[in-house]
């Protein structure tokens, strides 16, 4: 499934791949975090998905990012 990223300003856009060195639209199209690099094709539930859009951040870089903690 391919996901859109959320649209931003341009210089938003622009600010973000200056600090990550990655173009967030990018990324999410190609299904990669800006992050770490790695596939970001997997994700726990559909705010998650969306944040990918939003952030361009794995699943795995959320959580070390937002914090996680699996109920037991």
């Amino acid at each position: 499934m391919i996901m859109e990223p959320t649209k931003k300003n341009p210089q938003i856009e622009s600010l973000l791949t200056s600090i990550t060195g990655v173009s967030r639209v990018g990324a999410v199209r190609e299904a990669s975090c800006v992050t770490c690099g790695g596939e970001a094709r997997i994700f726990r539930d559909d705010l998650s998905r969306k944040e990918y859009t939003i952030s361009g951040m794995c699943q795995d870089c959320q959580d070390k990012v937002f914090g996680y903690e699996e109920e037991n």
